[in-house]
């Protein structure tokens, strides 16, 4: 199955009901003012809320979202290179679910676990190659490594582990863990100078991850199933503990590249196919290939194509990163063969045509770099 066919079959799987299709945020947004975009829904929220916490309607939103995260680019240059990409695509299955009133929390999660075990199988993947993840509870100091100290209780995820097993799943392949893995602690308040908080987010729940068994004998997480429990209680600029949450927040999302890497037994993500070309013409221009290169050069293309398209513009911090990814091109590579390998990029992504916009942009900026240093 070609990477467009896989992409275009989880945007028209059946999505909840209410469900808005929405189109990506760029990868530069304030949802993440320090970095590049590496999840799914802030920049939405942030669009239909104006905040990240405390929802007073009801938002319910599908899309297909770029991610860039500088550390997974870094881990390219190692043995786990197989599975990394520097710029890559999440979707959600059924939607991002958020709910301003508390109910039927229980049902959403269970039917987000059968829809994706369901549409795998429809993709040939079947459940005794799946190995779900899920939080067997304990204590928040014991679950965050002591990040967090307080000794709220918080019981074993039952309705994940259930659900796997009622989707088939064989016992022996479900993964109990007592990390903040299958425990969310997601936490931010930005204080001002007056002392209020301008943008609080609080994420307190479960998360399970699937991983794929590949036929090398290694697990590949392919899917991240997320629900929202608890809201935390402050006293003296400091979390004491936790009270169940008023609304509903629950999502499924895969990582596309990953997923179609399984499909198509592929032994490693820069095979998939609208990846795989511009490695061939990197081998062909330059005799090598240089995975660490080659991820830093797409993702920066992806940065500044949202630049020109979004009308976005890097912050100091955005711009410490991007200086960080074109050190890792070597100068050996030149203008006229990046331009080549930018324009072989963008040949193999149609649902992307604001990449022709960024190849004279993105060389501008490499040899900016290259002149200063």
């Amino acid at each position: 199955m070609q990477y467009f066919q896989l992409r275009s079959k989880i945007q028209n799987w059946q999505k909840y009901q209410g469900c808005v299709k929405v189109d990506r945020a760029p990868l530069i947004n304030a949802g993440f003012p320090g970095n590049f975009n590496l999840s799914f829904t802030e920049h939405h929220w942030l669009e239909e809320y104006g905040k990240l916490v405390d929802f007073d309607h009801n938002f319910i939103f599908s899309t297909v979202q770029s991610c860039i995260r500088p550390d997974d680019v870094e881990l390219t240059r190692t043995d786990r290179s197989w599975k990394y990409l520097g710029v890559f695509e999440i979707a959600d299955l059924t939607g991002a679910i958020a709910l301003k009133e508390r109910f039927s929390k229980d049902t959403i999660h269970r039917k987000q676990i059968f829809d994706l075990i369901q549409f795998l199988k429809e993709l040939g993947i079947s459940p005794e190659r799946m190995h779900p993840s899920y939080c067997v509870g304990g204590s928040v100091r014991a679950l965050t490594a002591g990040k967090y100290d307080f000794d709220h209780k918080i019981p074993e995820d039952k309705i994940s582990r259930e659900s796997f097993l009622d989707a088939r799943i064989p016992e022996e392949n479900l993964i109990p863990d007592a990390t903040t893995n299958t425990f969310l602690s997601i936490n931010l308040r930005k204080k001002e100078q007056d002392g209020s908080i301008s943008l609080a987010y609080n994420g307190w729940g479960y998360r399970n991850e699937l991983n794929i068994m590949m036929q090398n004998g290694r697990l590949l997480d392919i899917g991240t199933l997320e629900r929202f429990a608890w809201t935390p209680i402050w006293h003296d600029e400091q979390i004491v503990r936790l009270k169940e949450t008023s609304c509903v927040f629950s999502i499924l999302a895969v990582g596309l590249e990953r997923l179609c890497m399984v499909v198509n037994n592929l032994s490693r993500v820069q095979d998939v196919d609208h990846i795989s070309p511009f490695y061939q013409r990197m081998r062909e221009l330059t005799g090598i290939e240089d995975i660490l290169a080659g991820e830093s050069l797409r993702t920066i293309h992806r940065i500044y194509s949202d630049v020109q398209v979004y009308h976005c513009s890097p912050s100091r911090h955005h711009d410490a990163r991007i200086r960080k990814l074109i050190k890792n091109i070597p100068k050996t590579i030149n203008s006229d063969q990046i331009r080549q390998l930018l324009e072989k990029h963008t040949q193999k992504q149609h649902w992307h045509p604001e990449l022709q916009e960024g190849i004279e942009p993105t060389i501008k900026r490499i040899e900016k770099y290259r002149k200063i240093r």
